[in-house]
C-alpha cells in the first residue's frame, strides 16, 4: 500500500487515539451530567428507566445547555488530543496519551474551533428538524439543501491537520483543503479517487450502521439496560465516527504533504501500526459513562420520580386502576356513553375491553392476585315504562385474566371475539336489583344515568365488602346496601341496608367509597350528595356491621376555622384505612384547593383530627388517597396548571409532607378528563391512571390517557 496505513488503522490500530479522546469527554460528561442532575432534581423525572424533563422551562434550557458546552469542550480537547496521536502514527512516530493531552493544551485555537463547529452544526440541525415538525416540507427542502452543501464542503475537513500542526493559518488551510481533491494520487493511495467521496463515504457508512443499531435498540422494552443502551448509543458512535473522519482526513493530508505532518525532518520509514485492540480499549472507556448512568438510574440517589408509563387513547373521568399479579388493570367509564378495562403491564398495556354494562362499575384487587369487579346492569322491564337495575360481582382469577388480556387471532369470529372482550372473565353472579318505573320517552337515558346508582369494592381485609347505592329515576329515596362476602372471591355474601335521602352527579369513584375492617365484620362508607335546587349536604359517614347494625355520621359538624362544610359534587371523598386500623378520609370541599384530612378516632368516625393540605396552585378533579404498608397517607393532585403531583404523608396524619410533581401535560386534540385514581402494589408502590397526554409523549395527538407504574414506593420521591 502506498503512504500511511488506511484511515480505520490510524484511528483504531492503537489505543492511544481512543483513549486520548474518551477519557477527557468521559469525565466531563460524568460531572456535568451529575452536577446537572442534582440541581434539576425537582424538574426530572426517571420514566422508562430514562432521565427525562417533566415540563419545558428555563431551568431544563440552561442545564441542557450548559451539559452542551461542557461535553463540546471536552470534545474539542479530545478530538485535537487524538488528532495528534493519529498524525504521530501516520509519521510513524508513535505519540504517548499524556504527549498528546499536552500537546492539546497548547494548542487552544484548535481546541476552541473544534468545540465551536459541532455547537454550530448541532444548532443548524435543531433548527432544520424543528422546522421540519412544523412545515414539514420546507423542513424537508432545508435538510436536502443542507446534505447537499455538506458534500460540497466535504474538503474543508483536510484543514483540520494542518491547523493543528500548525502549518498554516485558518484561511490557507481552508483554502487548501478546498483544493485538495483536485490532486489525483492514484488507485493505490486512494482507492476512493479523493478526500470529498472518502469523507462522504465514511458519514454515510458509519451513519447506516448507527441509525440499525439504535433501530434494534429501540425495539427493546424498557428495563434496567434502558440507560445503559442509551448512553452507549449516545457516546460510542458519534465518538467513533469523529475519530475516523480525523483519520480520513490525517491521511489525506498526509498524502499531499511531502514531509512529516509534525515534523520537517529527515523522512522516515512509515512504521506498520501494531494491532493492539485500540477500538476495543476506547469503546471500554466510552461505555464508562453507560455503567454509571445504568446505576445511578437504578439508586435514584436525587429521589426524582421513578415510573414506567404507558400510553393510552383515553382515561375518562370515573377510573379506577388496581393491582394484579402481571401488572395492573384499569377500568375507565365515562357516564352513561362508554365503560372499558385494559390490562397493563410496565410500559405497554393491551387493547380495550368493553364492558357489558355502561353504569357504573368497580374494581379491587383479589387474594389470589386476579381482580373482584361489581357493575351495575340495566334489565328491561315488560314494557317501556319498567325495568330493574341489577348489581353483580365477577371474579376474575389471574389465569383468566392472562387469557383475557391476549389478542385474538385474525381468524376469530364476531361472537368470539364479544365473549373474549366483552367484560371481566369470570362467573357473574347477582347481589341485588332494585325496580325503577321509567318514562317511555327517556327510558333509554333513564337506563344509562349514572347519577341513579354508585359502587365501590374494598379488598384490603380478610374478605371483601361491596358498598352500593342504588335509587329509582323519580326519587331520592334511594337503597344503600353492603354486601359481606364470606370468601376472597365472594363466591357468597351478606347484605345488609340502609334507605337513605341520595342523588348526585358525581363520579362513581367519588361518590361512594368504602373500606372494611381488618376482621370483615364490619364496613365504613363514605357518601357524597347534592340536594334539590343545588343544595349542598354535608359528606355522611355511614358504618355497619354484618348484621346490619348502622350508625351515620356527619364529619364536618364541629370543625373550626374556615367552613368547608359544603362539598361540589364534582370533588367528592375518599377512604382508606391506617396506621391504626380506623378509617381516614381525604375531600376538596367547594371552590377550595386546601384538602381537608380526617383521621378517625373510631370506628364510626364519631369524633376525629382534622390536618388541612393547602395546595400550591388550584387543583382540578378530586385528589386521590391511598395509604401504604407504613400507614401513611398518599395523596394524588392534579393542579390547574395540569400537572400530576403526589403528596407523601410523612406521618399518619399527614402533618408533615412532601409534595413531588410526577408528570405534566402536553396538549393533545383528544381534550383532557382530569381522571385521576390512585393506589398501591403489594410492594407499596404507587400505580396511577390520568386523563391527560403526559409531556414528553410519542403517542398520537389525540391519545390523553397515562398509566403510571412506579418503580419503587412513593414513587422514589423520598
Amino acid at each position: 500500500m502506498y503512504g500511511p496505513p488506511r484511515a480505520i488503522a490510524l484511528a483504531f490500530g492503537r489505543p492511544e487515539p481512543t483513549i486520548a479522546y474518551a477519557t477527557p469527554l468521559v469525565i466531563v460528561w460524568i460531572v456535568a451530567a451529575s452536577v446537572l442532575m442534582t440541581v434539576l432534581s425537582g424538574d426530572l423525572a426517571i420514566v422508562n428507566s430514562e432521565v427525562v424533563p417533566l415540563r419545558a422551562g428555563p431551568g431544563v434550557t440552561i442545564g441542557v445547555a450548559i451539559l452542551a458546552l461542557a461535553v463540546a469542550v471536552a470534545h474539542g480537547f479530545g478530538i485535537t488530543a487524538a488528532t495528534l496521536a493519529i498524525i504521530a502514527a501516520s509519521d510513524g512516530r508513535p505519540m504517548t496519551v499524556r504527549e498528546a493531552w499536552r500537546g492539546a493544551l497548547r494548542r487552544p485555537a484548535s481546541v476552541t474551533l473544534a468545540g465551536v463547529v459541532p455547537l454550530v452544526l448541532a444548532a443548524i440541525v435543531l433548527v432544520v428538524t424543528s422546522l421540519a415538525a412544523i412545515l414539514p416540507v420546507i423542513g424537508i427542502a432545508a435538510g436536502i439543501v443542507l446534505l447537499i452543501v455538506g458534500i460540497v464542503l466535504a474538503p474543508l475537513l483536510l484543514a483540520w491537520p494542518m491547523l493543528v500542526t500548525r502549518r498554516k493559518t485558518l484561511p490557507s488551510a481552508l483554502a487548501w483543503g478546498w483544493r485538495s481533491p483536485r490532486i489525483f494520487l492514484g488507485q493505490l493511495a486512494e482507492p476512493l479517487g479523493n478526500p470529498r467521496l472518502a469523507i462522504v463515504v465514511t458519514i454515510v457508512l458509519t451513519g447506516a450502521v448507527t441509525l440499525a443499531v439504535s433501530w434494534l435498540a429501540g425495539l427493546l422494552p424498557s428495563g434496567w439496560w434502558t440507560p445503559f443502551v442509551g448512553v452507549v448509543l449516545a457516546l460510542v458512535p458519534a465518538s467513533l465516527v469523529q475519530l475516523l473522519l480525523a483519520a480520513v482526513a490525517v491521511r489525506g493530508a498526509a498524502l499531499r504533504v511531502d514531509e512529516p505532518l509534525l515534523a520537517a525532518t529527515d523522512d522516515v520509514e512509515v512504521a506498520p501500526l501494531e494491532r493492539r485492540r485500540g477500538a476495543l480499549i476506547g469503546v471500554a472507556v466510552l461505555a464508562v459513562p453507560a455503567v454509571v448512568a445504568a446505576l445511578l438510574v437504578a439508586v435514584n440517589p436525587w429521589h426524582v420520580p421513578a415510573y414506567a408509563a404507558a400510553d393510552v387513547h383515553r382515561v375518562w373521568t370515573s377510573s379506577q386502576i388496581v393491582p394484579w399479579q402481571d401488572g395492573t388493570v384499569v377500568l375507565s367509564r365515562l357516564g352513561g356513553e362508554d365503560s372499558f378495562a385494559r390490562v397493563c403491564a410496565g410500559s405497554g398495556c393491551g387493547s380495550e375491553h368493553e364492558m357489558l354494562s355502561i353504569l357504573p362499575t368497580a374494581i379491587a384487587p383479589a387474594a389470589d392476585g386476579g381482580v373482584l369487579s361489581a357493575s351495575w346492569y340495566p334489565i328491561e322491564g315488560a314494557d317501556d315504562g319498567s325495568g330493574t337495575f341489577e348489581l353483580r360481582v365477577t371474579h376474575s382469577s389471574p389465569e383468566s385474566l392472562a387469557t383475557w388480556s391476549e389478542p385474538l387471532g385474525e381468524d376469530a369470529t364476531d361472537t368470539e371475539r364479544f365473549d373474549a372482550w366483552s367484560g371481566f372473565p369470570g362467573d357473574e353472579r347477582v347481589l341485588g336489583a332494585l325496580d325503577s318505573s321509567f318514562r317511555p320517552a327517556t327510558s333509554v337515558f333513564d337506563r344509562s344515568n349514572q347519577s341513579l346508582m354508585a359502587v365501590a369494592i374494598d379488598s384490603s381485609g380478610d374478605v371483601p365488602v361491596i358498598a352500593s347505592i342504588v335509587r329509582p329515576s323519580d326519587s331520592r329515596t334511594a337503597t344503600l346496601a353492603l354486601d359481606f362476602c364470606t370468601d376472597a372471591d365472594c363466591t357468597a355474601s351478606e347484605r345488609t341496608t340502609q334507605t337513605v335521602q341520595w342523588a348526585s352527579w358525581s363520579t362513581n369513584s367519588t361518590t361512594l367509597d368504602v373500606v372494611s375492617t381488618d376482621d370483615g365484620g364490619a364496613a365504613v362508607v363514605t357518601l357524597t350528595d347534592r340536594g334539590e335546587d343545588d343544595e349542598d349536604i354535608p359528606l355522611r359517614v355511614m358504618t355497619a356491621t354484618a348484621g346490619g347494625d348502622w350508625t351515620t355520621e356527619v364529619l364536618d359538624a364541629d370543625v373550626a376555622g374556615e367552613a368547608v362544610t359544603d362539598l361540589d359534587q364534582t370533588h367528592g371523598a375518599q377512604i382508606a384505612i391506617g396506621a391504626d386500623g380506623l378509617p381516614m378520609v381525604l375531600f376538596r370541599a367547594v371552590d377550595h384547593s386546601t384538602l381537608r384530612l380526617f383521621s378517625c378516632a373510631d370506628a364510626s368516625c364519631s369524633t376525629a383530627g382534622v390536618t388541612d393540605i393547602p395546595a400550591d396552585t388550584d387543583l382540578l378533579h378530586t385528589p386521590a388517597l391511598a395509604i401504604d404498608s407504613t400507614g401513611r397517607p398518599l395523596i394524588g393532585t392534579i393542579d390547574s396548571a395540569v400537572n400530576v403531583a403526589l403528596i407523601s404523608c410523612g406521618d399518619a396524619a399527614c402533618e408533615s409532607r412532601t409534595s413531588a410533581p410526577v408528570l405534566a401535560a402536553a396538549p393533545t386534540d383528544g381534550g383532557f378528563s382530569d381522571a385521576l385514581a390512585l393506589a398501591v402494589d403489594d410492594d407499596d408502590r404507587p400505580l396511577i391512571a390520568v386523563g391527560l397526554r403526559r409531556a414528553g409523549s410519542e403517542a398520537k395527538a389525540t391519545d390523553s390517557g397515562t398509566i403510571v407504574a412506579c418503580t419503587a414506593a412513593r414513587c422514589g420521591v423520598e
